[in-house]
């Protein structure tokens, strides 16, 4: 791994990473995002960007990759003015949607947890199929565009 020097850290970047629809692609995504966000000089987020970018795969896993021709997922990263954005994208047209939580589900809180971490999220329909899941949040002590 190579050492990025203090004053480069928090340059503008792009990561584009594809993933099997396989759970424990989910906990590497989340480690590779984590290491990713301290060695670019964005540790103070770090943690947020991985719980949420966990949440975002694992519904692609277990949503959007199911019964569908392709098995995989993309993950990308974009770090620009101030604003950290991740989206997920996968196969399935089917839009996700927050249930309220209850006591009855293990699952269904995911959303919750992204709309907490966010500055912004949201979902968009991709021109070749399937969809995009995105979440942006700021970066402290940059200035932001929006």
């Amino acid at each position: 791994m190579e050492t990025v020097p203090v004053s480069d850290r928090r340059r503008a970047f792009e990561m584009v990473a594809v993933y099997p629809a396989e759970v424990a692609a989910v906990s590497r995504g989340r480690l590779e995002l984590h290491e990713l966000m301290v060695l670019t000089g964005l540790a103070s987020i770090a943690d947020a960007v991985a719980l949420g970018a966990h949440e975002l795969m694992a519904n692609a896993v277990i949503h959007g990759c199911r019964h569908q021709a392709v098995k995989a997922f993309t993950v990308k990263v974009t770090h620009s003015s101030g604003r950290l954005r991740t989206e997920v994208q996968d196969p399935s047209g089917r839009r996700p949607f927050q249930r309220p939580p209850s006591d009855e589900r293990e699952g269904g809180r995911g959303l919750l947890l992204v709309d907490a971490l966010a500055a912004n999220w949201g979902v968009q329909p991709n021109p070749s199929g399937g969809k995009t899941v995105w979440m942006e949040l700021d970066v402290p002590g940059e200035g932001t565009t929006s």
